[in-house]
């Protein structure tokens, strides 16, 4: 049997000494058959974590000041969002299993908020009904958030083939989105506003030589943001039609590639909704390339690309001047043995970033070696932290 766990926020006032007092809980636990859709060959664990009760955040009513409640985030990077089949798959990238104690420690290391990347398609049967083991697992994941008092980003994460945006392919893509949200909008529409959703991650034309860059007048390039657009409102929409806490729930959506660039294009457009207020744009930043992603770029910090970081003005013209918070949901620089830099460019792009009201996640794919793309922070066994230096710099801005 699987213990399936339903959150919900749940009012109590007591009268002491006439003054009220109000505080949140949640719990419903009941008890459910096992069943699957796709994991049939899976290695089916109990889900016995309980959610304590914890005291709901107070929650702004916009965009813009939601994001700045959320400070600095950190992803659980190459775990949920690896691929394979069944549970096992969890640890498909290396990474060990994640456990309340793991997420506790990310709390007490000065983070707030916490982004849970999910991929969902290698998880589904043919219609993508997702695995209902699998569903379980990530509400299990998302408790573990809940209870150390985290504000969490859920998405759909390394499913680009599934929602791919073209032209020829969009009808499809807008049948998986669809189908795959409203599944996932039905489990966690009780929950409270510290969940948010992310609709996409990176959404591109994957395998062409415009997956990552095309110019601002591309014709293939425009026409996958408009796809994107599409798709984008076809996530609100779905969420929003499924009811509870989902009906005013804070959505994020992105642009081609979450890249910043592309979000600035002028076909990049944010979706209607039935409220007001609610929408958040959601970029990667590994920016400066040559210094935060580019193993073979330069590795010393001295303020002279300053200037490069200018992309988080333009953003905040076009959306936080305009009533949308962004959220920068990947960043990092890679280790180069440069400690003293790296230390000198989280400052610069988290005083940049936190003083226009952007919240930034960093990207923690359990990488510590010398080279690119390796952005480890917590050590998830060890429980510590690779860089304290490093993460201290990332804080400064964000306490």
């Amino acid at each position: 049997m699987k213990l399936k766990i339903s959150v919900f926020s749940k009012c109590i006032s007591a009268f002491l000494a006439l003054a009220v007092s109000f505080s949140m809980t949640a719990c419903a636990n009941n008890t459910t058959d096992t069943s699957t859709s796709s994991d049939n060959n899976a290695e089916v664990s109990e889900v016995t974590t309980e959610a304590v009760s914890v005291p709901e955040l107070t929650i702004p009513d916009n965009s813009i000041d939601m994001v700045k409640e959320l400070k600095l985030g950190w992803n659980l990077g190459n775990t949920l969002d690896a691929t394979g089949s069944g549970l096992a798959s969890e640890n498909a990238w290396g990474q060990p299993t994640t456990t309340q104690e793991m997420i506790d420690f990310v709390k007490e290391s000065g983070f707030t908020t916490i982004r849970i990347p999910v991929s969902w398609s290698n998880h589904t049967d043919a219609e993508y009904n997702i695995s209902e083991n699998w569903m379980d697992r990530v509400e299990e994941v998302v408790n573990y958030a809940y209870n150390a008092g985290l504000y969490v980003i859920i998405n759909s994460h390394h499913d680009n083939s599934k929602y791919y945006p073209s032209d020829e392919k969009i009808e499809e893509s807008c049948k998986y989105l669809e189908v795959i949200w409203k599944q996932i909008a039905e489990r966690f529409k009780d929950y409270d506003h510290r969940l948010i959703f992310e609709g996409m991650n990176e959404p591109r034309l994957e395998g062409t030589n415009k997956e990552w860059w095309f110019s601002s007048t591309d014709p293939e390039g425009v026409a996958s943001i408009k796809c994107i657009v599409r798709l984008n409102q076809l996530f609100v929409d779905t969420v929003r039609a499924s009811g509870g806490n989902n009906a005013d729930r804070y959505l994020m959506v992105p642009s081609h590639a979450a890249s910043a660039d592309n979000a600035l294009n002028d076909a990049f457009v944010m979706p209607t909704d039935t409220v007001e207020n609610r929408l958040i744009v959601s970029v990667h930043a590994y920016s400066p390339y040559d210094f935060a992603m580019n193993a073979n770029g330069y590795k010393e910090w001295d303020g002279s690309h300053d200037n490069e970081l200018n992309f988080m003005d333009k953003l905040k013209t076009k959306f936080i001047d305009n009533g949308y918070g962004v959220i920068i949901g990947e960043f990092g620089a890679t280790n180069k043995g440069n400690d003293e830099a790296r230390a000198a460019w989280a400052k610069s792009f988290t005083k940049k970033a936190s003083e226009l009201g952007i919240s930034c996640i960093i990207w923690d794919n359990g990488g510590t070696n010398i080279g690119s793309e390796n952005f480890g922070m917590i050590d998830r066994v060890g429980l510590k932290v690779y860089f304290p230096e490093l993460l201290d710099a990332y804080l400064t801005y964000y306490k």
